[in-house]
């Protein structure tokens, strides 16, 4: 276990927890009920859905939003540890859980990143992804760090060449969140490229079998819209009263820039996100520069096949914690920012600036997703 990265991991912790609290004592944004336990700094918005599901089960509606247009692991998983009796609120018990899963995908993403690079690559890579602005998103109620833990453990089990352990952790990411099915077409390529790229292995071999098990546990989740809801995309027409659907990506570009620039006033209100949206767009696109050639090409299939998915949604919204779910994307910056120590301690320094400030925001009901 590596002393750098558990003391990285601690500063980070130490500096939002600060933030957390001291912005709970400052104004909020009027008009908006955000969040049912202000106690709990990062437990806003959808956090409240979360531990719902945990609580009373699904509900679904195609007129007003309901709670079946979450996947079930992460309410699955709070439930089975409230019911060992630890004593805790469901709500509280999600933050305690995120601070578990983010140290963990800490120390798994340095052993991923240890696989082809130095100690020190590695360590740049974990602080540049934990001080990645929209990061204080792994002490909300989300799934995202759930989901990021187990991408992480699909890499790294397929890396060992533990298909297996891979195939169940990718199971378990395909019901974290819908982009976990990402992980399926993934792995296989990656088994295709240990193979020496020769696609006739998978008539020779079936080692390859437990990486379909994303379909199972998918499936098992489209089974129960069908049986609970009686419609077995009952998550998909959900999503529409989020207003998120199939659309033309240009369009969701020029909307978003439209709405960066030209919406009002750009460093504060409502239209501050925005601009934090379309800046973590380019910043991906530039990541995605940075890592072409210089990172496993699993590792950029992924990343892509995310980040064009939440593409298709026809919005930028969330787009720095899309970022986050395709974490690949970070290993080319940091090969690049490890050349370059001055401007690696600028940027860090740059990107903590911006996650506290968002972080604060997000604390007091401000839309900064």
């Amino acid at each position: 276990m590596d002393k750098k990265i558990i003391l990285i991991f601690f500063c980070w912790l130490a500096i939002l927890s600060a933030v957390g609290l001291a912005s709970t004592h400052l104004p909020v944004r009027e008009g908006v009920r955000c969040a049912v336990r202000n106690q709990l700094p990062y437990y806003r918005w959808d956090s409240f859905w979360y531990t719902t599901i945990a609580r009373k089960g699904y509900s679904f509606s195609t007129e007003e939003n309901s709670s079946i247009a979450f996947f079930p692991l992460y309410p699955l998983v709070i439930r089975g540890v409230h019911e060992i009796g630890i004593g805790l609120h469901e709500d509280e018990l999600s933050f305690w859980l995120n601070v578990a899963f983010s140290f963990l995908a800490a120390l798994a993403l340095f052993r991923l990143a240890k696989i082809d690079y130095p100690e020190r690559t590695g360590r740049i890579v974990v602080t540049i992804f934990l001080f990645f602005p929209p990061a204080y998103f792994f002490l909300s109620g989300y799934p995202d760090i759930l989901f990021v833990l187990l991408a992480i453990l699909s890499f790294l089990f397929a890396r060992k060449g533990e298909w297996w352990k891979a195939g169940i952790a990718s199971a378990l990411l395909a019901i974290a969140k819908p982009y976990g099915i990402l992980m399926l077409p993934t792995l296989l390529f990656e088994y295709a490229w240990v193979n020496g790229k020769d696609i006739r292995v998978f008539f020779r071999r079936y080692e390859w079998l437990p990486l379909l098990s994303p379909l199972v546990s998918f499936g098992g989740f489209i089974a129960f819209n069908a049986v609970r809801f009686g419609d077995p995309l009952a998550f998909l027409s959900a999503q529409r009263t989020w207003g998120r659907s199939l659309a033309n990506p240009v369009s969701a570009l020029l909307s978003e820039a439209g709405r960066s620039l030209f919406g009002g006033n750009i460093l504060s209100g409502t239209n501050a996100p925005y601009l934090t949206y379309l800046a973590c767009f380019i910043f991906s696109v530039i990541a995605f520069v940075w890592s072409w050639k210089r990172i496993r090409s699993s590792y950029l299939l992924f990343s892509g096949l995310l980040l064009l998915s939440a593409l298709l949604t026809g919005t930028l919204t969330s787009w720095g914690r899309y970022m986050l779910l395709g974490f690949p994307i970070f290993f080319g910056p940091a090969i690049w920012l490890a050349e370059r120590k001055r401007l690696f301690t600028a940027y860090v320094l740059l990107s903590a600036l911006i996650l506290v400030t968002m972080a604060s925001y997000f604390v007091r009901c401000y839309p900064f997703e």
